[in-house]
């Protein structure tokens, strides 16, 4: 803790996703911002410029002169696991950019080497903090769905990614076992977990669209709550990122690229009229949630990635008052542990793609 009590935090990588970290914890009273770590000098010194923030390009150097509470690991997927493990072994606690490891046999790692500090780790789940996300979530708790009976969730991917993976790339995203959709796949992984349950079977079908590159991926699992499956892929277009929740009572569809919400209910109507309305109905949200999402952003009341700034105020604030992260490290195993089946249903090694990427 600083001298007024609030929590010392230090990010590890200063790329694009560090900035929208800082940007997010400038504004949370319980933070202080004392320090950043990058191996690349320029991305570093780029980053610091015309700030106070310190500077430093190892991990031993950042624990022992900013002495931080907490680490942000912002670094690509296969950093993740060694670096967790250098910050918990010096005391600090962790949050890391999903997913929480490259293997379920590293996540396991990383929290035990979290128990042993007495430190806690999690993973930024963030997607689950998107003002449509909880407004859904509000609305299961609330009954209006009746019993959850069904949650689909589709992950695409954007014009070109397939093709980016048919060539030698340096794109970290390329590189990733399986490809593309190991940086995309926790997303609705997590999603399918946080409403329909842990899973108690988990069926995949996967395929390649070359060697050691995923391009279809379709799960199915029976959750403790519901049944549910996630749909992933690198070709199908215009792209796509949906979830539906399915009810006894009614249906809501989320779309994640556009942040629009769709509650869809059974009504006696005239023959006529029932023909209609849905479509009517359906536009009228649509409409409503463009003009709200348009003033929201251009207000400056709703920024881009709000799920990361949502996220990361109900962190400090639990911290605040002694609670535990909104996201447990059990989540980001078992979401963790899901990608190595996939892996696993398409032929490709986990093992040997942790290794070609560390």
């Amino acid at each position: 803790m600083t001298a007024s009590g609030r929590v010392r935090v230090a990010l590890v990588g200063c790329g694009r996703i560090a900035r929208v970290h800082r940007s997010y914890l400038e504004r949370i009273e319980q933070v202080e911002i004392v320090g950043v770590v990058d191996v690349d000098d320029a991305a570093r010194s780029a980053f610091v410029a015309g700030s106070s923030l310190a500077g430093f390009s190892s991990i031993g150097q950042l624990i022992a002169e900013a002495k931080p509470n907490v680490a942000h690991i912002l670094t690509p997927p296969p950093t993740h696991a060694p670096v967790a493990m250098e910050l918990l072994a010096g005391g600090v606690n962790v949050l890391v950019e999903k997913p929480l490891a490259m293997t379920a046999a590293q996540a396991d790692q990383v929290v035990a080497a979290a128990a042993a500090a007495g430190c806690w780790v999690s993973v930024d789940h963030n997607r689950f903090f998107d003002p449509v996300v909880q407004r859904a979530v509000k609305a299961v708790e609330s009954g209006a769905l009746g019993e959850l009976v069904g949650v689909d969730v589709f992950q695409g991917a954007e014009v070109g990614e397939a093709e980016k993976m048919l060539q030698p790339s340096d794109d970290w995203r390329v590189n990733l076992p399986g490809g593309i959709l190991h940086n995309l796949a926790s997303h609705p992984l997590y999603l399918m977990r946080r409403f329909a349950g842990p899973a108690k079977r988990f069926s995949v079908i996967a395929t390649e669209i070359a060697a050691g590159m995923l391009s279809e991926v379709r799960v199915i699992a029976e959750g403790e709550r519901c049944l549910a499956s996630v749909t992933m892929s690198v070709r199908a277009q215009p792209f796509a990122n949906r979830l539906i929740l399915r009810g006894t009572e009614g249906t809501i569809e989320v779309n994640l690229n556009n942040m629009t919400y769709l509650e869809k209910r059974t009504r006696k109507l005239p023959k006529l009229v029932g023909k209609v309305w849905p479509n009517l109905d359906e536009a009228r949200q649509l409409v409503g949630s463009t003009v709200a999402n348009t003033v929201a952003y251009v207000s400056g009341k709703q920024k881009f990635y709000p799920g990361i700034g949502a996220h990361l105020e109900a962190l400090y604030a639990s911290l605040a008052a002694g609670g535990e992260p909104p996201v447990s490290s059990q989540e980001g195993v078992d979401v963790v542990s899901w990608y190595d089946e996939i892996l696993e249903a398409a032929g490709i090694s986990v093992a040997e793609s942790a290794v070609a990427t560390a």
